[in-house]
């Protein structure tokens, strides 16, 4: 049996890890500083039982350690609702985050009131005795709790799909583009068509000496006088007795155009 010293230490060290735990820079928002729980605690003051349990609920959802709001459905369902089966499931929520609390005996209470109301509710028969009325509303707890387990296994296996629809469908993405880009390539070193008689001047028809200009070129007298570069090696090569090489051109130069 711990002390109560003992049990602040261990309370006391169980919050500075959680300090320690938190991401840097992030500030961790206390519970009864949520505004879902500070809105439900006003709804609860007006008298609008359900908003305020709404409310509570959110919370209960948003986060994993939640006692307080757990604490407060369970009044809510006592008191108002009259559902005690609910209202056992939130206090044992309670007695779980909670079990060396202040208000840990009072719940406990409030849980053994709420079995005398649910056995209450029952009808007489076919259960005549209290004891089997208890024993009834456990098994229904005990379902209630696996219930709630099965949902949230189910939330998690949900979100597990949508991550790997998620992935599929940026892997798809990406292979589109790459086919997408593998095409544009293609296109970009595809040959270009040949042109037509019309329009591409004849060996006949050109000059057979030019001489070199400022920024001219192999590639670009090719392209001058038979409308494409690629036949730079053709003039190279008649001139390969004044050229010692492509690019040994200088202006004012003559050669010969095949």
């Amino acid at each position: 049996m711990f002390s109560g010293s003992s049990h602040l230490s261990i309370l006391l060290v169980s919050l500075i890890g959680l300090v320690g735990c938190a991401p840097s820079g992030v500030e961790v928002v206390g519970e009864t500083n949520e505004k879902q729980y500070q809105l439900g605690q006003d709804f609860k003051n007006q008298g609008r039982m359900e908003e305020a349990l709404g409310a509570f609920e959110r919370v209960i959802d948003a986060r994993r350690d939640a006692p307080e709001s757990h604490l407060e459905a369970g009044y809510l369902y006592l008191r108002t609702f009259k559902d005690p089966i609910n209202a056992i499931y939130h206090f044992n929520r309670y007695l779980r985050l909670q079990p060396h609390s202040s208000q840990a005996t009072q719940v406990g209470q409030l849980i053994e009131t709420a079995q005398k109301e649910f056995a209450r509710q029952l009808p007489a028969e076919p259960y005549e005795g209290s004891l089997d009325r208890i024993e009834l509303m456990d098994l229904i707890q005990t379902l209630k709790q696996e219930n709630e387990g099965l949902k949230r296994e189910l939330i998690a296996a949900t979100s597990r799909v949508q991550q790997l629809e998620n992935v599929l469908g940026q892997a798809r993405r990406a292979t589109h583009a790459d086919f997408i880009g593998q095409n544009w390539q293609s296109e970009q070193i595809r040959p270009s068509p040949p042109l037509s008689p019309q329009s591409a001047p004849t060996p006949t028809n050109a000059p057979r000496a030019y001489t070199i200009r400022a920024g001219d070129t192999l590639s670009a007298i090719s392209k001058r006088f038979y409308g494409t570069p690629t036949r730079w090696i053709d003039i190279y090569q008649a001139n390969r007795d004044r050229l010692s090489s492509e690019s040994a051109i200088r202006v004012g130069q003559e050669i010969r155009i095949p």
